[in-house]
């Protein structure tokens, strides 16, 4: 068993390696520079890299651009790369899910974007997908796949729960922009479901066509007026949304205990990963031994968790310098000093892409154990 963690900066990317199947957790980053280098260069010898790997497998653990971009990137490319399967967080096998992944869309376009494919994520994951059509898998709680993971996160009920609120608000305002919104996901979450094993016999129209009708909806959508004044109202009543994103994060583990125990934990909260460790419905608890976990969100103090009890051999944090026009959310960006120093894990080696945006490493790094990635494309584990 092998992981590859590659240097993107403010970003994710793994490869996780073994006889028999390859499987790419995130490909994305925030960083325009890397190391000094421009990303696309990055990203352009990190897909030579793959290129090498006959057969494998993608999984995206959420609709993030740190954790997406590389990934559109390879699917817009000319000679993109093939996945036997692309497994995503399951908000897509259900109809009622549409008003989950509405907020999600509401989350990008707070950002005020107009041209859907150039940021917005969720859009743009499923128009690369209308175009480039692969076979999908859906993960949910108990989720077994490749044969020897398992999902502990999303549950999709307890999701369902967290935004029923949030829901019921916009739509006792905005009842109309709200139903053409939720219309709009409807048609992305068929999309999607049609390429998964479950949704073949649903019979949905994939290629460029389908992807441009799609953008034309999107735009009519967005350019009228009662969706702007809905916006302005989420907004204004500052609406968790971006933190949504992060709670259908994909959380997985190895689907059975053994002595290469992995822990991926995609940008999963605090209250998320207390719920996980905590076994909350009794059914899948985690091991008492980890050989690697990658920590949450990387490795940023309001993501912190203490994996202490777990004797992890190796903590992987991907964090490079976020570039901001505000400090405080710069300083909100750097690995939490909560990793590193007195709290630092006895036995734990911690791989890191940067220590340059650590809070710990102001004046270097004071891991005993450490491996950092940078200036190098990644490092072996």
């Amino acid at each position: 068993m092998k992981i590859r963690m590659y240097n993107v900066g403010y970003g994710d990317c793994f490869c996780l390696r073994d006889r028999k199947s390859n499987l790419l957790v995130d490909f994305g980053t925030s960083n325009r520079l890397i190391g000094g280098r421009p990303r696309r260069e990055v990203f352009d010898e990190i897909i030579s890299d793959l290129s090498t790997i006959e057969d494998k497998d993608l999984l995206l653990t959420h609709f993030h651009l740190d954790h997406l971009s590389g990934l559109l990137y390879m699917m817009r490319s000319k000679n993109p790369q093939e996945f036997g399967c692309i497994y995503l967080p399951d908000l897509f096998s259900q109809n009622e899910m549409a008003d989950t992944l509405s907020l999600l869309l509401l989350t990008d376009l707070l950002k005020d974007f107009y041209l859907p494919s150039k940021q917005v994520s969720l859009y743009a994951l499923v128009e690369a997908l209308c175009r480039r059509p692969q076979k999908v898998g859906l993960l949910r709680r108990g989720t077994v796949f490749e044969g020897k993971y398992q999902a502990l996160w999303p549950d999709v009920e307890q999701i369902s729960g967290r935004i029923g609120g949030m829901v019921r608000e916009i739509q006792k305002r905005y009842a109309e922009s709200w139903y053409r919104l939720t219309d709009y996901a409807e048609n992305l979450r068929r999309v999607v479901y049609s390429m998964t094993e479950e949704g073949r016999g649903e019979a949905e129209e994939w290629g460029p066509s389908r992807a441009a009708q799609l953008e034309r909806e999107f735009l009519e959508l967005r350019q009228s007026i009662g969706f702007e004044q809905m916006l302005h109202f989420v907004e204004e009543q500052k609406f968790p949304l971006r933190e949504l994103k992060n709670e259908i994060s994909v959380v997985f583990q190895n689907a059975e205990d053994g002595e290469w125990n992995l822990l991926f934990t995609g940008d999963a909260s605090a209250s998320c990963m207390k719920r996980i460790t905590g076994n909350y419905d009794g059914k899948f608890p985690l091991y008492q031994h980890y050989w690697c976990i990658k920590v949450p969100h990387h490795g940023t103090h309001s993501h912190y968790y203490d994996f202490s009890s777990y004797s992890p051999e190796n903590l992987l944090i991907s964090n490079g310098v976020y570039y901001s026009n505000s400090r405080k959310k710069e300083k909100a960006c750097r690995v939490s000093a909560s990793y590193s120093g007195l709290f630092y894990i006895p036995g734990a080696t911690m791989y890191c892409s940067d220590s340059a945006c650590c809070e710990g490493g102001r004046n270097g790094c004071t891991c005993k154990e450490k491996d950092i990635i940078t200036p190098h494309c990644y490092r072996d584990i």
